[in-house]
């Protein structure tokens, strides 16, 4: 059931918002920067479903549960800024992007991006995937140790940087990816400052060498045309037949790579892990795929267990682990006061383990999601690894085609296994990730 916000003139007297501030100056920013699920859990059991907490430098109020998600990204009364809940983590790295934009801004934008997502496009994009996919993969190192999680980030840039760019320069495509890299990573940077050396700082670097690139390009993009994503957003029009601007268009393009390095290779390496944690199920996803020979855009559709496998990983080892708000006025919720200007957020992997929705959510299990099951659909914000509302991931649908076709590459050529030295623990972290690196090898099929 949805909650609706109110005023906070409208009904009092409202109850201040539990919580505590942490250690000294960095507040809890080091525990959920350890274990994000293991901090919601203990805060949750002390406090209840709503509390405050010191991150970052600034107190944030936590909501707990799908109504809170809902509550707060669905927004139905415009109370809260997605922007400037945004801003301290991106602001500097990728201004103007989507997630950037509030209000009728970010719909005018929303609505010439979709034109880069409808079925025609997506079509065009699988068709340049399932090119581009033989030669990536078939350059992968055989029955040799190699960093899963590293071939999984390698993998996402090398498909985006011909998917997304269509770039064939193989130096250009270099310093294009490390830009990329610097970019994202800087996204975690503890020290936010542009000084000489640091993360943040290589970051803001790469983002004004990406920025260059762009708009350098767009003259020529636009006149050459073809089925990169680029090309679709360089002829994307509005209602009244206006184009983005070139600094729109580069705005966007860095935005978009972003989004897709960075959940999209998180999820692939979390479906790496669950492979080879579960071999069963990489048999079985091996024996879905065979099928279809070569995988076309409307087999994608065809494939239940990769769908659920996919759904079950993004529930485990959800990408982005939490997503903020700013409170644009005093407002209340479940009779607790939230004060203007106060970061609001919500935790959807936290949601994605509460045992009263989910049968042994710690277990793996993708058949959660089978159509006989559906513990999913218990709740409309009950998972939500795209998020949710207006703001809800614009490529989610490319992310899960793009998961799907690497996949199916990889299961028609080799089989995945891990180095059981050393043993990995899977983190929950911000952005999930392995304790260690993902060591496996390539095994190729006889």
């Amino acid at each position: 059931m949805a909650v609706d916000p109110i005023d906070i003139n409208e009904e009092a007297p409202l109850i201040e918002i539990p919580g505590d501030k942490g250690l000294p100056l960095v507040g809890h920013t080091l525990e959920v920067l350890q274990d994000i699920q293991a901090f919601f859990d203990r805060k949750t059991r002390r406090y209840g479903p709503v509390f405050s907490t010191q991150f970052l430098g600034e107190t944030w109020i936590r909501l707990t549960g799908p109504e809170g998600c809902q509550f707060l990204l669905q927004d139905s009364g415009n109370h809260f800024s997605t922007a400037q809940g945004w801003a301290s983590f991106v602001g500097e790295l990728f201004p103007r992007g989507l997630m950037l934009k509030d209000g009728e801004e970010h719909r005018y934008h929303r609505r010439i991006m979709q034109a880069a997502f409808k079925k025609d496009a997506m079509v065009a994009y699988q068709a340049l995937m399932s090119c581009a996919l033989p030669d990536i993969v078939k350059r992968w190192p055989l029955d040799s140790p190699v960093d899963l999680a590293q071939l999984a980030r390698q993998t996402v840039l090398d498909m985006a940087s011909r998917v997304f760019i269509g770039e064939t320069d193989h130096q250009q495509l270099q310093q294009l990816q490390q830009a990329f890299r610097n970019n994202v990573e800087a996204t975690m940077a503890l020290v936010r400052k542009p000084w000489p050396g640091t993360k943040y700082n290589r970051g803001l670097q790469g983002r004004a060498f990406l920025e260059r690139y762009f708009l350098n390009k767009v003259s020529e993009v636009r006149a050459r045309g073809g089925d990169t994503l680029f090309a679709q957003l360089c002829r994307a029009k509005d209602e009244d037949g206006h184009n983005f601007t070139d600094q729109n268009i580069a705005d966007h393009m860095i935005f978009l790579m972003m989004a897709a390095q960075d959940t999209t290779s998180s999820a692939l390496t979390s479906l790496f892990y669950a492979l080879t944690e579960y071999p069963e199920w990489q048999e079985r996803l091996r024996e879905e795929h065979v099928a279809f020979k070569p995988l076309t855009y409307e087999d994608l559709g065809q494939l239940p267990d990769t769908s659920n496998v996919f759904k079950e990983v993004l529930r485990l080892f959800t990408p982005g682990a939490v997503i903020p708000r700013r409170a644009l006025h005093d407002v209340a919720y479940q009779g607790y006061r939230i004060p203007a200007g106060t970061i609001v957020s919500v935790s959807p992997v936290h949601n994605h383990y509460l045992p009263e929705y989910w049968r042994e959510p710690e277990r793996f299990d993708p058949e959660r999601f089978s159509t006989e099951r559906q513990e999913d659909k218990q709740h409309p914000f009950l998972f939500a690894p795209f998020s949710g509302g207006a703001h809800k991931c614009i490529g989610m649908h490319f992310s899960e085609m793009e998961i799907k076709c690497i996949l199916h590459e990889i299961l028609a050529r080799v089989r995945i296994e891990r180095d059981p030295k050393p043993a990995v623990r899977w983190q929950k972290a911000p952005v999930w990730h392995p304790k260690g690196k993902l060591m496996g090898r390539l095994v190729a099929l006889t």
